[in-house]
């Protein structure tokens, strides 16, 4: 498929996902129906074929879709989204219909990850029209799904999806921020002791699980290098990344307090001592947090 999908034939999670309930009964559901399909055949209706999933980064979605697949024994098909969307005009529609065409032949879980990028609103003028032909080509192929594979999609924006997405799909899951007792449980999950759990998990609230599971393992690694315990390192990391926090908080801080003064981004960075492309990056931050406030 010239790399157009990243193929696992055997998926194996690293730890246990932890979700909330509705989160994890929609979940459970693509499973009990896969299960018993024939009882469902027989009934002439058909399992769960499609599922949409969003939610903001890190909450668990793409540790969903390999969930899915290292239940139901199947390969995770993983769209390459920088090979599927081609600059040639007419390339993109034929590189998507190649991967459809793929989990129609080939039993898998097929992973269509920053759906929003393929099945942008129609009604969005700033939009060429190849990626509106996709979107059409989508919404056929989702409304008529009736392969050997699950077909997931999940995005973070939401609000950028065609409207008529979302009734397409047969399952439509939505991941909300983590919580505390969701970071608490991830973290007993990874071996760390109840007590610890519920006071760095008090933490986290709306962060990414991912930057739970990254935070254990820098510990871990320290633990090892340095012949600590891991569950003395483990406050030490959480305490080195609440200052690393704060100290970007209040350069940002500072940045939009230059920046709206009329300072260039270079004048900024000079002044802050930082590099100039931390300060674009920051910049970019504050701007999209503005318009996720709007």
């Amino acid at each position: 498929l010239g790399g157009l999908l990243s193929i696992e034939s055997a998926v194996v999670l690293e730890f246990p996902p932890v979700w909330t309930e509705p989160v994890r009964n929609r979940l459970e559901a693509v499973i009990n129906e896969w299960s018993q399909s024939e009882l469902l055949k027989e009934a002439q209706l058909q399992p769960i074929k499609t599922v949409l999933m969003h939610g903001p980064p890190g909450v668990g979605k793409s540790l969903a879709a390999k969930w899915l697949a290292h239940s139901l024994s199947l390969p995770l098909a993983t769209l390459n989204l920088s090979a599927v969307i081609n600059s040639y005009l007419g390339r993109t529609g034929q590189n998507i219909s190649q991967v459809l065409d793929y989990a129609k032949r080939n039993a898998c879980v097929l992973f269509l990850d920053e759906f929003d990028a393929l099945a942008k609103r129609r009604d969005d003028n700033q939009d060429v029209g190849e990626l509106k032909r996709v979107v059409n080509v989508l919404l056929q192929a989702v409304d008529q799904w009736d392969a050997p594979s699950l077909l997931v999609a999940a995005t973070n924006h939401p609000q950028l999806l065609d409207a008529a997405m979302f009734r397409r799909f047969d399952q439509v899951v939505e991941f909300p921020p983590v919580t505390a007792s969701q970071a608490t449980q991830s973290l007993e999950v990874l071996g760390v002791n109840a007590e610890l759990a519920r006071k760095l998990g008090r933490e986290m609230p709306g962060y990414p699980l991912s930057e739970v599971y990254r935070r254990v393992q820098v510990a871990r690694k320290q633990a090892i290098l340095q012949q600590r315990n891991f569950e003395d390192m483990l406050p030490q990391v959480w305490a080195m990344e609440r200052q690393a926090n704060n100290e970007v908080d209040r350069r940002r801080q500072a940045v939009a307090m230059m920046h709206s003064d009329g300072k260039t981004a270079r004048s900024i960075a000079k002044e802050l001592n930082v590099s100039h492309p931390t300060v674009l990056r920051d910049l970019a931050y504050l701007q999209k947090e503005d318009s996720n406030a709007d």
